[in-house]
C-alpha cells in the first residue's frame, strides 16, 4: 500500500502528464485514456486509504 504524501504525489503527477497528453494527442488518444485510467486506480486507491484510516481512528476513540 503507497503512502498517502507518496500516492497524492504519484496522482498529480499522473493527473499533469494527462493533461499533457490530452493538449498534445487528444483527449480520445490511447495513450491519454491510458494515464486516465492509471489516475481513476490511484484516487480510487487514496479514496481507499482515507476511509480506512478514519474508520481505524473512529475504531481507537
Amino acid at each position: 500500500m503507497l503512502m498517502n504524501g507518496t500516492i497524492v504525489a504519484r496522482i498529480e503527477t499522473v493527473r499533469w502528464k494527462m493533461i499533457q497528453s490530452g493538449i498534445r494527442f487528444g483527449l480520445s488518444s490511447p495513450v491519454t485514456i491510458q494515464l486516465s485510467k492509471e489516475l481513476d486506480a490511484l484516487i480510487n486507491i487514496h479514496q481507499r486509504n482515507v476511509i480506512n484510516q478514519t474508520t481505524q481512528n473512529k475504531i481507537v476513540q
